[in-house]
């Protein structure tokens, strides 16, 4: 069996991302149960990054009801239908908050997304850059879809 890889804890950062209630602990129970495996993982992985002193980084995707504040390129539209492949939570309601079971604590870094990126807008990068943290691990539901794009 092969070593398992390790990081450079002084380096690495965690970034959270499309954490909240709405896509982790859904009203629907079936949903629910479904991402029950997934909201656990997401707890051992929070857990283990803060016990190894990696500053965990959430983002969530939030707007105002009217979604006047979303500001999306061309490159957030899907291509078939031309409408927004993501829609946001609204920013203050239930579903836009954060399970109990990861819920961020203080010493934990809050982005809040318009857009689906976890950098364009949000403050992340220079937050990376500001804790000189090159080495970023990006956990999440929706993180292939372009939120990692900058």
């Amino acid at each position: 069996m092969p070593e398992p890889e390790s990081l450079e804890r002084r380096r690495a950062a965690l970034i959270a991302y499309d954490v909240c209630r709405r896509a982790l602990t859904p009203s629907d129970p079936a949903r629910r149960a479904a991402m029950r495996p997934v909201l656990d993982a997401w707890v051992q992985m929070i857990a283990d990054a803060r016990a190894a002193g990696v500053p965990v980084i959430y983002t969530t995707p939030v707007s105002r009801a009217d979604a006047a504040d979303v500001v999306l390129l061309p490159t957030d539209l899907s291509t078939e239908t031309g409408v927004p492949s993501l829609t946001n939570a609204v920013e203050g309601t239930e579903e836009a908050g954060f399970p109990d079971e990861i819920a961020p604590r203080p010493e934990d870094y809050v982005f809040l997304k318009r857009r689906p990126s976890a950098f364009y807008g949000t403050g992340v990068a220079e937050l990376l850059r500001m804790l000189r943290r090159d080495i970023i691990v990006i956990v999440g539901i929706h993180a292939p879809d372009g939120g990692v794009e900058g």
